[in-house]
Protein backbone atom coordinates (compact mmCIF):
# COMPACT_ATOMS: atom_id res chain seq x y z
CA UNK A 1 0.00 0.00 0.00
CA UNK A 2 1.04 3.36 -0.77
CA UNK A 3 2.56 5.35 2.17
CA UNK A 4 0.61 8.15 2.90
CA UNK A 5 2.59 10.84 3.55
CA UNK A 6 3.68 10.39 -0.50
CA UNK A 7 0.14 10.36 -1.78
CA UNK A 8 -0.51 11.49 -5.03
CA UNK A 9 -2.48 14.64 -5.87
CA UNK A 10 -5.79 12.43 -6.78
CA UNK A 11 -6.05 10.48 -3.77
CA UNK A 12 -5.40 13.47 -1.63
CA UNK A 13 -7.71 15.08 -3.01
CA UNK A 14 -10.87 12.49 -3.18
CA UNK A 15 -9.50 11.76 0.56
CA UNK A 16 -10.53 15.69 1.38
CA UNK A 17 -13.57 15.48 -0.82
CA UNK A 18 -15.01 12.17 1.29
CA UNK A 19 -13.78 13.87 4.44
CA UNK A 20 -15.88 16.86 3.95
CA UNK A 21 -18.98 15.10 3.56
CA UNK A 22 -18.65 12.53 5.93
CA UNK A 23 -21.62 12.94 8.91
CA UNK A 24 -20.53 13.15 12.66
CA UNK A 25 -21.61 9.91 13.22
CA UNK A 26 -20.49 5.97 13.21
CA UNK A 27 -19.36 5.04 9.92
CA UNK A 28 -20.64 1.72 7.93
CA UNK A 29 -18.92 1.11 4.61
CA UNK A 30 -20.44 -1.50 2.33
CA UNK A 31 -17.15 -3.06 1.09
CA UNK A 32 -18.22 -5.23 -2.00
CA UNK A 33 -14.68 -5.97 -2.84
CA UNK A 34 -14.54 -3.62 -5.95
CA UNK A 35 -12.77 -0.85 -6.35
CA UNK A 36 -14.62 1.92 -5.87
CA UNK A 37 -15.70 0.48 -2.05
CA UNK A 38 -12.16 0.10 -1.60
CA UNK A 39 -11.43 3.84 -2.23
CA UNK A 40 -14.09 4.95 -0.31
CA UNK A 41 -12.80 2.23 2.38
CA UNK A 42 -9.42 4.12 2.38
CA UNK A 43 -10.83 7.24 2.75
CA UNK A 44 -12.58 7.19 5.42
CA UNK A 45 -10.12 5.67 7.36
CA UNK A 46 -7.93 8.80 6.61
CA UNK A 47 -10.41 11.31 8.89
CA UNK A 48 -12.51 8.52 10.89
CA UNK A 49 -11.85 6.40 13.54
CA UNK A 50 -15.47 5.33 14.06
CA UNK A 51 -15.60 3.06 10.64
CA UNK A 52 -16.01 -0.46 10.25
CA UNK A 53 -16.94 -2.67 6.81
CA UNK A 54 -19.64 -4.44 6.04
CA UNK A 55 -20.12 -6.88 2.76
CA UNK A 56 -23.01 -8.14 1.91
CA UNK A 57 -22.31 -11.84 0.44
CA UNK A 58 -24.89 -13.20 -2.39
CA UNK A 59 -23.57 -16.45 -3.13
CA UNK A 60 -23.67 -15.70 -7.00
CA UNK A 61 -20.67 -16.45 -9.49
CA UNK A 62 -17.50 -14.31 -8.05
CA UNK A 63 -18.56 -13.75 -4.28
CA UNK A 64 -16.11 -15.74 -2.97
CA UNK A 65 -13.48 -13.31 -4.59
CA UNK A 66 -15.33 -10.44 -3.53
CA UNK A 67 -15.69 -11.67 -0.31
CA UNK A 68 -11.94 -12.61 0.10
CA UNK A 69 -10.49 -8.98 -1.54
CA UNK A 70 -12.81 -7.51 1.01
CA UNK A 71 -11.56 -8.94 4.36
CA UNK A 72 -8.11 -8.71 2.23
CA UNK A 73 -8.80 -4.86 1.99
CA UNK A 74 -10.28 -4.37 5.76
CA UNK A 75 -7.29 -6.37 7.32
CA UNK A 76 -4.88 -3.61 5.35
CA UNK A 77 -7.00 -1.12 6.51
CA UNK A 78 -7.27 -2.18 9.78
CA UNK A 79 -11.31 -1.34 9.81
CA UNK A 80 -13.61 -4.36 12.06
CA UNK A 81 -15.05 -6.11 9.05
CA UNK A 82 -18.13 -8.32 8.62
CA UNK A 83 -19.70 -10.71 6.08
CA UNK A 84 -23.43 -11.38 5.95
CA UNK A 85 -24.73 -13.22 3.94
CA UNK A 86 -28.19 -12.68 2.36
CA UNK A 87 -29.13 -14.49 -1.08
CA UNK A 88 -31.53 -13.12 -3.26
CA UNK A 89 -35.08 -14.53 -4.42
CA UNK A 90 -33.81 -13.41 -8.29
CA UNK A 91 -30.89 -12.88 -9.58
CA UNK A 92 -32.59 -9.27 -11.06
CA UNK A 93 -30.79 -6.27 -10.67
CA UNK A 94 -33.35 -4.67 -8.50
CA UNK A 95 -33.92 -7.62 -6.70
CA UNK A 96 -30.54 -7.83 -5.79
CA UNK A 97 -30.07 -3.82 -4.62
CA UNK A 98 -33.07 -4.56 -2.50
CA UNK A 99 -31.41 -7.20 -0.62
CA UNK A 100 -27.96 -5.91 -0.28
CA UNK A 101 -29.94 -2.70 1.43
CA UNK A 102 -32.04 -4.66 3.74
CA UNK A 103 -28.75 -6.62 4.77
CA UNK A 104 -26.81 -3.94 5.64
CA UNK A 105 -29.91 -2.13 7.73
CA UNK A 106 -30.09 -5.37 9.65
CA UNK A 107 -26.23 -5.36 9.89
CA UNK A 108 -26.02 -1.77 11.72
CA UNK A 109 -26.98 0.10 14.89
CA UNK A 110 -29.44 2.81 14.48
CA UNK A 111 -26.96 5.59 15.01
CA UNK A 112 -24.58 3.66 11.94
CA UNK A 113 -24.26 5.48 8.87
CA UNK A 114 -23.87 3.11 6.04
CA UNK A 115 -21.53 4.85 3.23
CA UNK A 116 -21.64 3.55 -0.35
CA UNK A 117 -19.03 4.02 -3.34
CA UNK A 118 -21.84 4.93 -6.15
CA UNK A 119 -19.55 7.15 -8.27
CA UNK A 120 -20.28 9.92 -11.35
CA UNK A 121 -20.29 7.16 -13.56
CA UNK A 122 -23.16 5.31 -11.84
CA UNK A 123 -25.09 8.07 -11.95
CA UNK A 124 -24.87 8.83 -14.84
CA UNK A 125 -26.25 5.18 -15.88
CA UNK A 126 -28.47 5.69 -13.20
CA UNK A 127 -30.25 8.90 -15.60
CA UNK A 128 -29.99 7.17 -18.41
CA UNK A 129 -31.71 4.32 -17.76
CA UNK A 130 -34.43 6.05 -16.11
CA UNK A 131 -34.68 8.31 -19.47
CA UNK A 132 -34.68 4.73 -21.54
CA UNK A 133 -37.81 4.13 -19.56
CA UNK A 134 -39.58 7.50 -19.55
CA UNK A 135 -39.21 8.59 -16.42
CA UNK A 136 -40.12 11.75 -14.75
CA UNK A 137 -38.42 14.51 -13.16
CA UNK A 138 -37.46 12.32 -9.96
CA UNK A 139 -36.17 9.66 -11.73
CA UNK A 140 -34.05 12.30 -13.40
CA UNK A 141 -32.26 12.86 -10.32
CA UNK A 142 -30.58 9.41 -10.64
CA UNK A 143 -29.24 8.75 -7.01
CA UNK A 144 -29.84 10.87 -4.19
CA UNK A 145 -26.55 11.65 -2.22
CA UNK A 146 -28.07 11.28 1.23
CA UNK A 147 -31.58 9.27 1.59
CA UNK A 148 -32.44 7.67 4.70
CA UNK A 149 -29.05 6.75 6.40
CA UNK A 150 -27.36 6.11 2.82
CA UNK A 151 -24.28 8.36 2.38
CA UNK A 152 -22.72 8.19 -1.38
CA UNK A 153 -19.82 10.87 -1.12
CA UNK A 154 -17.76 10.02 -3.86
CA UNK A 155 -21.22 10.34 -6.10
CA UNK A 156 -19.13 12.91 -8.22
CA UNK A 157 -16.23 11.26 -8.74
CA UNK A 158 -15.27 9.55 -12.05
CA UNK A 159 -15.15 5.76 -11.73
CA UNK A 160 -11.70 5.78 -13.66
CA UNK A 161 -9.89 8.21 -11.21
CA UNK A 162 -11.06 6.10 -8.47
CA UNK A 163 -9.68 3.11 -10.39
CA UNK A 164 -6.55 4.85 -10.81
CA UNK A 165 -6.10 5.50 -7.09
CA UNK A 166 -6.86 2.03 -5.99
CA UNK A 167 -4.18 0.70 -7.90
CA UNK A 168 -2.07 3.52 -6.75
CA UNK A 169 -2.97 2.88 -3.46
CA UNK A 170 -1.96 -0.77 -3.91
CA UNK A 171 -5.67 -1.94 -2.38
CA UNK A 172 -6.30 -5.42 -3.51
CA UNK A 173 -9.46 -4.82 -5.16
CA UNK A 174 -10.93 -7.72 -7.49
CA UNK A 175 -13.86 -6.80 -10.23
CA UNK A 176 -17.45 -8.17 -10.19
CA UNK A 177 -17.61 -10.79 -12.77
CA UNK A 178 -21.59 -9.41 -12.49
CA UNK A 179 -20.37 -6.54 -14.27
CA UNK A 180 -19.53 -8.06 -17.62
CA UNK A 181 -23.35 -10.23 -17.89
CA UNK A 182 -24.60 -8.14 -21.01
CA UNK A 183 -28.01 -9.63 -20.11
CA UNK A 184 -28.22 -7.35 -17.18
CA UNK A 185 -29.60 -4.11 -18.67
CA UNK A 186 -27.15 -1.85 -16.62
CA UNK A 187 -24.37 -3.26 -18.28
CA UNK A 188 -25.61 -2.88 -21.39
CA UNK A 189 -26.05 0.36 -20.49
CA UNK A 190 -22.73 0.89 -19.24
CA UNK A 191 -20.60 -1.01 -22.37
CA UNK A 192 -22.86 -0.79 -24.96
CA UNK A 193 -25.02 2.79 -25.10
CA UNK A 194 -22.70 5.18 -23.05
CA UNK A 195 -19.49 4.75 -24.52
CA UNK A 196 -20.89 5.50 -28.59
CA UNK A 197 -23.13 7.87 -27.71
CA UNK A 198 -20.44 9.61 -26.06
CA UNK A 199 -18.13 8.94 -29.26
CA UNK A 200 -20.49 10.31 -31.36
CA UNK A 201 -22.34 13.09 -29.56
CA UNK A 202 -20.97 14.43 -26.33
CA UNK A 203 -17.27 13.15 -25.12
CA UNK A 204 -18.35 14.63 -21.81
CA UNK A 205 -22.08 12.66 -21.52
CA UNK A 206 -20.94 10.91 -18.02
CA UNK A 207 -20.64 14.54 -16.88
CA UNK A 208 -23.85 15.85 -18.77
CA UNK A 209 -25.89 13.82 -17.32
CA UNK A 210 -24.85 14.20 -13.88
CA UNK A 211 -25.32 17.74 -14.54
CA UNK A 212 -28.71 16.82 -15.44
CA UNK A 213 -29.52 14.92 -12.15
CA UNK A 214 -28.39 17.56 -10.21
CA UNK A 215 -30.55 19.84 -11.70
CA UNK A 216 -33.62 17.45 -12.03
CA UNK A 217 -33.05 17.22 -8.21
CA UNK A 218 -33.00 21.07 -7.39
CA UNK A 219 -36.49 21.20 -9.23
CA UNK A 220 -37.84 17.86 -7.36
CA UNK A 221 -37.12 19.43 -4.00
CA UNK A 222 -38.85 22.18 -5.25
CA UNK A 223 -41.83 20.15 -6.17
CA UNK A 224 -41.77 18.12 -2.85
CA UNK A 225 -41.64 20.50 -0.30
CA UNK A 226 -44.99 22.07 -1.73
CA UNK A 227 -46.73 18.69 -2.30
CA UNK A 228 -45.78 17.26 1.67
CA UNK A 229 -48.11 20.66 2.47
CA UNK A 230 -50.82 18.25 1.60
CA UNK A 231 -51.61 16.37 4.53
CA UNK A 232 -52.83 12.40 3.64
CA UNK A 233 -54.20 10.80 6.58
CA UNK A 234 -54.95 7.49 8.01
CA UNK A 235 -58.85 7.27 8.19
CA UNK A 236 -61.17 4.63 8.91
CA UNK A 237 -59.09 1.79 6.78
CA UNK A 238 -58.47 4.22 4.29
CA UNK A 239 -56.16 6.85 3.27
CA UNK A 240 -57.66 10.33 2.60
CA UNK A 241 -56.23 13.31 0.46
CA UNK A 242 -58.62 16.59 0.55
CA UNK A 243 -59.80 16.41 -3.42
CA UNK A 244 -59.99 20.05 -3.94
CA UNK A 245 -56.21 19.91 -2.85
CA UNK A 246 -55.55 17.27 -6.03
CA UNK A 247 -57.88 18.76 -7.96
CA UNK A 248 -56.65 22.43 -8.27
CA UNK A 249 -52.89 21.55 -7.79
CA UNK A 250 -50.52 21.52 -10.61
CA UNK A 251 -50.13 18.15 -11.93
CA UNK A 252 -46.06 17.88 -10.65
CA UNK A 253 -47.31 18.33 -7.51
CA UNK A 254 -50.54 16.54 -7.12
CA UNK A 255 -49.17 13.40 -8.82
CA UNK A 256 -46.30 13.51 -6.10
CA UNK A 257 -49.20 13.48 -3.55
CA UNK A 258 -50.53 10.54 -4.84
CA UNK A 259 -47.74 8.41 -5.04
CA UNK A 260 -46.80 9.70 -1.49
CA UNK A 261 -50.27 7.92 -0.97
CA UNK A 262 -49.56 5.01 -2.43
CA UNK A 263 -46.10 4.69 -0.86
CA UNK A 264 -48.44 4.59 2.28
CA UNK A 265 -50.74 2.17 1.01
CA UNK A 266 -48.06 -0.43 -0.73
CA UNK A 267 -45.07 0.17 0.65
CA UNK A 268 -42.39 1.48 -1.10
CA UNK A 269 -44.25 1.18 -4.73
CA UNK A 270 -45.07 4.84 -5.77
CA UNK A 271 -47.77 3.11 -8.42
CA UNK A 272 -47.22 3.18 -12.44
CA UNK A 273 -48.14 6.93 -14.26
CA UNK A 274 -51.02 5.12 -15.60
CA UNK A 275 -51.92 4.32 -12.09
CA UNK A 276 -51.62 8.28 -10.87
CA UNK A 277 -53.55 9.33 -13.50
CA UNK A 278 -56.30 6.53 -12.45
CA UNK A 279 -56.23 8.31 -8.98
CA UNK A 280 -56.20 11.41 -9.82
CA UNK A 281 -59.07 11.26 -12.27
CA UNK A 282 -61.69 9.34 -9.58
CA UNK A 283 -61.54 13.11 -7.90
CA UNK A 284 -64.70 13.93 -10.27
CA UNK A 285 -66.85 11.16 -8.77
CA UNK A 286 -65.81 7.80 -10.77
CA UNK A 287 -64.14 5.13 -8.61
CA UNK A 288 -61.43 2.85 -9.83
CA UNK A 289 -59.31 -0.02 -8.49
CA UNK A 290 -55.96 0.34 -9.25
CA UNK A 291 -52.60 -2.29 -8.75
CA UNK A 292 -52.94 -4.20 -5.13
CA UNK A 293 -56.23 -4.03 -4.66
CA UNK A 294 -56.60 -0.49 -3.64
CA UNK A 295 -59.82 0.90 -4.22
CA UNK A 296 -60.17 4.59 -5.09
CA UNK A 297 -63.31 7.11 -4.80
CA UNK A 298 -64.37 9.82 -3.69
CA UNK A 299 -66.17 10.31 -0.32
CA UNK A 300 -67.53 14.02 0.35
CA UNK A 301 -64.60 16.42 0.58
CA UNK A 302 -62.15 14.07 0.42
CA UNK A 303 -59.98 11.35 -1.88
CA UNK A 304 -59.99 7.81 -0.40
CA UNK A 305 -57.44 5.12 -0.77
CA UNK A 306 -58.76 1.82 0.22
CA UNK A 307 -56.85 -1.34 0.89
CA UNK A 308 -57.82 -2.64 3.75
CA UNK A 309 -61.29 -3.90 5.67
CA UNK A 310 -62.61 -2.04 8.28
CA UNK A 311 -62.71 -3.51 11.71
CA UNK A 312 -66.33 -2.99 13.55
CA UNK A 313 -65.02 -1.49 17.20
CA UNK A 314 -67.05 -3.65 20.03
CA UNK A 315 -69.44 -1.78 21.86
CA UNK A 316 -68.57 -0.29 24.95
CA UNK A 317 -70.50 1.48 27.97
CA UNK A 318 -69.35 5.26 28.50
CA UNK A 319 -69.67 7.03 31.94
CA UNK A 320 -70.07 10.05 32.45
CA UNK A 321 -67.81 12.46 32.99
CA UNK A 322 -65.41 9.95 30.96
CA UNK A 323 -64.07 9.80 27.66
CA UNK A 324 -63.62 6.19 25.59
CA UNK A 325 -61.82 5.26 22.38
CA UNK A 326 -63.82 3.83 19.61
CA UNK A 327 -62.20 2.79 16.67
CA UNK A 328 -60.59 5.98 15.15
CA UNK A 329 -62.90 8.14 17.36
CA UNK A 330 -63.18 9.26 21.27
CA UNK A 331 -66.30 9.16 22.84
CA UNK A 332 -67.30 12.01 25.78
CA UNK A 333 -70.19 12.31 28.05
CA UNK A 334 -70.53 14.89 30.86
CA UNK A 335 -73.03 16.96 32.44
CA UNK A 336 -71.67 20.34 32.04
CA UNK A 337 -69.26 21.01 28.63
CA UNK A 338 -71.17 23.29 26.73
CA UNK A 339 -72.20 21.46 23.32
CA UNK A 340 -70.71 23.15 20.08
CA UNK A 341 -69.95 21.56 16.14
CA UNK A 342 -71.82 19.06 14.83
CA UNK A 343 -70.04 16.28 16.66
CA UNK A 344 -71.89 17.34 19.59
CA UNK A 345 -75.04 17.02 20.92
CA UNK A 346 -77.83 17.22 24.00
CA UNK A 347 -79.38 14.27 24.89
CA UNK A 348 -81.93 13.00 27.56
CA UNK A 349 -79.60 11.89 30.51
CA UNK A 350 -80.13 8.01 30.34
CA UNK A 351 -79.59 5.19 32.89
CA UNK A 352 -76.85 3.39 30.51
CA UNK A 353 -75.32 5.22 27.57
CA UNK A 354 -73.55 3.19 25.38
CA UNK A 355 -71.34 3.64 21.93
CA UNK A 356 -71.62 1.16 18.73
CA UNK A 357 -72.73 0.70 15.32
CA UNK A 358 -75.55 0.68 14.17
CA UNK A 359 -77.68 -2.13 12.57
CA UNK A 360 -79.09 -1.52 9.58
CA UNK A 361 -82.61 -1.95 10.31
CA UNK A 362 -82.66 0.55 13.15
CA UNK A 363 -84.60 3.88 13.11
CA UNK A 364 -83.57 6.95 14.95
CA UNK A 365 -86.56 9.17 16.18
CA UNK A 366 -86.97 12.97 15.62
CA UNK A 367 -89.87 15.19 16.36
CA UNK A 368 -93.22 13.43 14.79
CA UNK A 369 -91.51 10.49 13.56
CA UNK A 370 -88.50 8.64 12.56
CA UNK A 371 -85.75 7.92 9.92
CA UNK A 372 -83.50 4.97 9.31
CA UNK A 373 -80.58 5.10 10.11
CA UNK A 374 -79.13 4.52 6.62
CA UNK A 375 -80.75 7.66 5.70
CA UNK A 376 -80.13 9.64 8.52
CA UNK A 377 -76.42 9.36 7.88
CA UNK A 378 -76.56 10.12 4.15
CA UNK A 379 -78.01 13.26 5.05
CA UNK A 380 -75.19 14.39 6.66
CA UNK A 381 -73.16 13.24 4.48
CA UNK A 382 -71.73 9.79 5.56
CA UNK A 383 -70.30 7.73 3.03
CA UNK A 384 -71.49 4.15 2.52
CA UNK A 385 -68.41 2.54 2.85
CA UNK A 386 -67.86 4.04 6.40
CA UNK A 387 -71.38 3.80 8.22
CA UNK A 388 -70.78 0.30 9.63
CA UNK A 389 -68.26 1.26 11.82
CA UNK A 390 -69.54 5.09 12.63
CA UNK A 391 -70.38 5.30 15.94
CA UNK A 392 -73.84 6.16 17.47
CA UNK A 393 -75.14 6.04 20.69
CA UNK A 394 -77.31 4.02 22.23
CA UNK A 395 -79.30 5.51 26.19
CA UNK A 396 -81.33 3.21 27.53
CA UNK A 397 -81.53 0.50 24.30
CA UNK A 398 -82.36 3.46 21.69
CA UNK A 399 -80.06 5.07 19.60
CA UNK A 400 -80.17 8.71 20.94
CA UNK A 401 -77.38 10.31 18.87
CA UNK A 402 -75.64 9.97 15.17
CA UNK A 403 -72.07 11.43 15.44
CA UNK A 404 -71.69 14.40 13.63
CA UNK A 405 -75.59 14.13 12.46
CA UNK A 406 -78.63 13.48 13.86
CA UNK A 407 -79.69 13.41 17.80
CA UNK A 408 -83.19 12.80 19.69
CA UNK A 409 -84.81 15.71 20.88
CA UNK A 410 -85.17 16.11 24.59
CA UNK A 411 -88.22 16.58 26.69
CA UNK A 412 -88.65 20.22 27.78
CA UNK A 413 -87.21 20.38 31.14
CA UNK A 414 -86.02 16.66 31.53
CA UNK A 415 -82.42 16.34 32.47
CA UNK A 416 -80.00 16.10 29.88
CA UNK A 417 -76.15 15.69 29.35
CA UNK A 418 -73.82 16.15 26.30
CA UNK A 419 -72.38 14.17 23.91
CA UNK A 420 -69.17 14.49 22.23
CA UNK A 421 -67.01 12.54 19.51
CA UNK A 422 -63.64 13.38 18.44
CA UNK A 423 -61.33 11.83 15.85
CA UNK A 424 -58.09 10.93 16.22
CA UNK A 425 -56.69 11.50 13.17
Amino acid sequence: MADPSRLNPAAAELAAQVAARLPDAPLVVALSGGADSAVLAWAVTQCSDRVRAVSVDHGMAGSVALMSAASEISQLLGLPHQIVTAESSSESETALRQTRYDALSDAVAPDEIILTGHTLDDQAETVLGNILRGTGVSGLGGIPVVRDRIHRPMLDIARAEIRDIARALGLPFVDDPQNADLSVRRNRIRQETIPPLADQFNPRLVEALARLASSAIADDVVLEERAARIQVIHRDGALAIPAAAIATLPFAVSARVVRRALRMVGGPHPGTSSEILSVLQAVGGTAVTIGGGVDVQREGPWLVLVAEELVVPPSAKIEIGAEIGFGDWTITADAESPVIGRFAATIAQPEQLVVRTARSSERIAFAGGSKRIGDAMAEAGIARRVRPVWPVVEADGTIAWIAGARAVPCAAGAPTIRVRARRNQ
